[in-house]
């Protein structure tokens, strides 16, 4: 596997599943592992490789949307990846037949140099996935924003409504991605945005925030 180069966050996040951490939302099928008391990773991956010439800019677009709303994430140039369940890899495998998609297991009980570097290869994969589950929650928080501009808007409330309806779906989906890597944080700024939401769809129409 090669060494990830995206750099863009310091931050180390390690999901913490189990007793210990009550209400935290999590698909099962998720394979993680806990090394001489070290924070509790995933251990195994879906990997999606594809090669698409340049002319089929249109069909890169429509993937790339698609990768997204199932939690595929951008590991390299043509190359997605998401903590693997046995659901997703299926749901992944059948979005185009000519992408080739592999489940790859990190062994971190191998000798003590080779465990290491496999660990450490999972904890820059989370630190990228971070990345790109704080990517969504920027999207949806910008969203938002355009939801409030459509309600102030009492000229078009056909508009308002289309995306009023279209933003549960974003959550709903973001909802779905972060279950992949549980964390209460996540959780609590989700309902965040759902009472950002609800408070915006009670305002009377043509009125803005401050009003």
């Amino acid at each position: 596997m090669n060494t990830l180069n995206n750099e863009k966050t310091n931050k180390k996040y390690y999901p913490q599943v189990g007793s210990d951490s009550p209400g935290v939302d999590t698909w099962p099928g998720v394979v993680f592992t806990t090394v001489g008391g070290a924070p509790t990773i995933p251990s195994k991956w879906i990997f999606v490789f594809f090669d698409l010439p340049s002319e089929e800019f249109t069909r890169r677009v429509a993937l790339h949307r698609q990768f997204r709303k199932v939690g595929l994430a951008m590991h390299s140039q043509s190359v997605y990846f998401m903590p693997y369940t046995t659901s997703n890899y299926k749901a992944v495998s059948q979005i185009d037949d000519r992408m080739m998609v592999i489940a790859s297991e990190m062994d971190f009980h191998l000798n003590l140099g080779s465990g290491f570097v496999e660990r450490k290869k999972a904890e820059k994969l989370i630190g990228v996935y971070q990345v790109f589950v704080e990517s969504l929650f920027l999207e949806i928080e910008n969203k938002i924003e355009e939801l409030g501009d459509a309600k102030a808007d009492s000229d078009n409330t056909r508009g308002y409504t289309k995306r009023y309806k279209k933003m549960w779906d974003r959550i709903d989906n973001l909802r779905d991605v972060v279950k992949l890597v549980p964390s209460d944080i996540y959780k609590q700024r989700i309902e965040l945005l759902e009472i950002m939401v609800e408070e915006i769809n009670v305002r009377e129409p043509g009125v803005g925030v401050n009003q």
